[in-house]
């Protein structure tokens, strides 16, 4: 189990989260703020990330979105494609939010949609070439700016937080998506 942070006075480190923590504290000590604290802390970590990772694909000219996309359409290895159902599932986006980023992919020449083989009302979003090119680029830079900012924060410390919050999500319910559906049926 990590241990909390020290300063060089030898004190438990404070971050902004633990001043505002003490502030309700006081205003409501009867409340228990460890929920409050990982809300949070988690949301803080997600908005400076965030932030670093639109900085790292501006050299593409998409959107946290649009990287969302093609990453995971990249990450589910060849053929490169889902159904938008499932590309919807896996990004937590509505259905109606996915088709208006596909159709900026697709308008962009990064994916494309193909009608799916057996079902003529469904289709396949599918990355291009040119979508398979820069969605590894994009991963590779996103890699370097990760390692950058994670840089001061040990391995083993990374690893531990990577753990507990996996444990955390699975509590709350959220499982790994089922596996894509074979794009040859």
């Amino acid at each position: 189990m990590p241990t909390p942070a020290t300063s060089k006075q030898g004190k438990t480190a404070r971050d902004l989260i633990d001043g505002i923590t003490d502030s309700w504290q006081a205003e409501m000590p009867e409340l228990d703020r460890s929920q409050s604290e990982l809300t949070k802390r988690a949301a803080r970590l997600a908005a400076k990330l965030g932030d670093r990772l639109t900085a790292c694909i501006a050299p593409w000219g998409l959107t946290r979105a649009d990287y969302g996309v093609l990453s995971t359409l990249r990450s589910i290895g060849e053929p490169y494609a889902l159904r938008p159902k499932e590309l919807s599932s896996r990004l937590l986006l509505s259905s109606g939010g996915v088709s208006n980023m596909v159709a900026r992919l697709e308008g962009l020449g990064l994916v494309q949609r193909q009608p799916h083989p057996s079902d003529g009302r469904s289709t396949w979003v599918r990355l291009t070439p040119d979508g398979v090119n820069t969605s590894a680029e994009m991963a590779r830079a996103w890699g370097r700016t990760q390692a950058d900012i994670f840089r001061a924060v040990p391995a083993p410390l990374c690893k531990s937080a990577a753990d507990i919050l996996r444990d955390v999500l699975l509590a709350m319910g959220d499982a790994e998506p089922a596996k894509p559906a074979d794009t040859s049926d």
